[in-house]
Formats: C-alpha cells, structure tokens, sequence
C-alpha cells in the first residue's frame, strides 16, 4: 500500500492553492513531473482522486476539499513542533493578503516583528481586495489577511479577527502645490480645496467604501471636486501629489508612510475613518503565527 509523508501534503497544499501543476512545481521547486507523482502516491495511498483534471488545470473536488483543512491542520503542527524545538533558528514562510493600502503599514509591520523575532523567515505580500483575502485565509493560500471591519461580514467560523487600528482619512499635498505654500502652512478651506484637481482609486481600496459617493471615502455628494486623475497604484498617485498635479485623500498612515504633506482643513464638516482587521486562522496556528498576533495585539490602538 502507498504511504504518504508531510512533503506530499505540503505539495498538495500547493496544488490546492494553485490549482495549476506548472505553477505548483515553480513554487515548489520541482517539476510538473515529480509533483504530478508525488499527488497520484497521495491519491493511491487515500483511495481516492483529489482533483478534477482540467488539461493542465485541476480543480479540488469533494474529497479534495475534505482534505485540505486536515492537511493544513497536520501542517501547521508539525510546524509548532519545529518552531518550539528551532525557537527564533527556525525558518518558514509567511504569505499575507490583503489590500496594497493595509499592506503600507500593517503588513510591513508584521514583516519587521517576523524579521525582529525570526531572521531566517521570508515573508510573501499579497495585493488583494479584501473578500479575496479572507478567501485566500480560507483556502489555506495565505496565513494572515488584513481587511476592515465592513469586510468581514459572517466570519468564517474558523477565523478569528483581531482589530489592530483606526485610520481616519487625511487630504495629501505636495510641498510645492499652491495650498501648501500659504505663509499658514499647509492649510485650507474646503471652498480652496474643491478649486483643485484630485486623484482617487479607480475601484474602492475597502469594502466600507462601495457604494459610497466616492471610491476614496470623500462626501462628493455634499462637496463635489474635480476628478482629474484615477488610479490605484499607490507610486502613481505619490507621484502625482508630490508634482503638484494633484491632492488625494489617503488613509492618515498613508501620508506617513509616503512621507506626503497633510492639508489641514480648517471647516470640513465630514470625515472617513476605517477600523483594521487582522484575520487569521487559530486552529492551524503555528508558533510565530501565535507570536504576531499576540505582539500586534499589544500595539493595537482601537
């Protein structure tokens, strides 16, 4: 009879999360050829077909999916048990999902406590919108997802979420935009701010966000600006506020991060502010996964 070893599991997550042999192989560092037999030994040692052939895409069928929670619960404890015996020696992999826009500050802070604590950790960032992370929390193809509260709906029973952060939203400016040139500082009222072009995402960065009268939280319904620019890459939008092109409304650690000008508006009625998530899995929690939440957990300001 056919046996199986943890090696095989981990390739079969792989293949669970790719869904594709080629690009299963490639992360593991193997070919199409030995991963296609290391999954027929799984499939003969369970007596049963895991997935669905689609030409070179396969697709988790029943038993498939049966399998996968188990195979990521034995993985994520024989990764505890490594972590307990290595300590901060030991080396994995960590994948975070979540929007560009939580990966700036939260993912990169969850990338320094892990490079703090386990110098021998890589560390994947995902570029999601947030129902795409919590899939891919789910489908065992991330370890971490950071989302906002309005994401979150009917939690997956198997995840636990932790709130990590308040952001309320800021105008950028660039130092050499009329606005921040006042002898005042940066400073404004609305009525001075709608007489400037914009640059907003072309899709909403967070769920909270959908269906509102703007993409980027701003009142446009009450106080209508010029829309001049849409994008949803961050350097371009830096870009076009440090020219003097164009203001934008971005998350307050935004602004830090990307080291831009804040426009204090002197009479703006409104505001946009968003809880953030961090969602992960505590029944397939390894060791410096327990670490992370437990330190962000400490920083959190709520």
């Amino acid at each position: 009879m056919e046996t199986f070893d943890l090696a095989t599991l981990r390739q079969f997550l792989a293949l669970a999360r790719h869904q594709n042999l080629s690009d299963a192989a490639l992360e593991l560092h193997l070919s199409p050829s030995a991963l296609s037999k290391g999954l027929k030994r799984l499939e003969q040692a369970l007596q049963t077909t895991l997935f669905d052939r689609q030409g070179r895409n396969l697709r988790l069928n029943t038993d498939g999916a049966r399998l996968l929670d188990r195979a990521a619960a034995l993985m994520a404890s024989a990764d505890q048990m490594r972590s307990e015996f290595l300590g901060t020696r030991g080396s994995f992999h960590c994948r975070i999902s979540g929007p560009a826009l939580l990966q700036l500050n939260w993912g990169r802070r969850i990338a320094s406590l892990i490079g703090e604590r386990f110098p021998g950790a890589q560390v994947a960032f995902g570029n999601e919108k947030e129902d795409e992370a919590l899939s891919a929390l789910a489908r065992g193809e991330a370890d971490l997802a950071l989302v906002t509260t309005a994401a979150l709906g009917a939690l997956d029973p198997r995840h636990r979420a932790l709130n990590i952060g308040l952001t309320r939203f800021e105008v950028a400016v660039g130092a050499n935009h009329p606005l921040a040139l006042s002898a005042s500082g940066p400073r404004a009222t609305v009525t001075e701010v709608l007489k400037y072009p914009f640059v907003v995402p072309a899709q909403p960065p967070f769920r909270g966000l959908q269906g509102g009268p703007a993409t980027d939280g701003w009142r446009d319904d009450q106080q209508p600006r010029i829309i001049r620019y849409r994008s949803d890459d961050l350097l371009l939008v830096d870009g076009l506020v440090r020219a003097g092109l164009a203001l934008a409304y971005l998350p307050d650690y935004a602004l830090a991060e990307l080291q831009l000008l804040r426009l204090d508006l002197t009479d703006n009625p409104f505001s946009c502010t968003q809880q953030v998530v961090l969602v992960y899995r505590p029944g397939t929690a390894s060791g410096w996964l327990n670490y992370v939440v437990e330190a962000m957990k400490s920083e959190a300001v709520t």
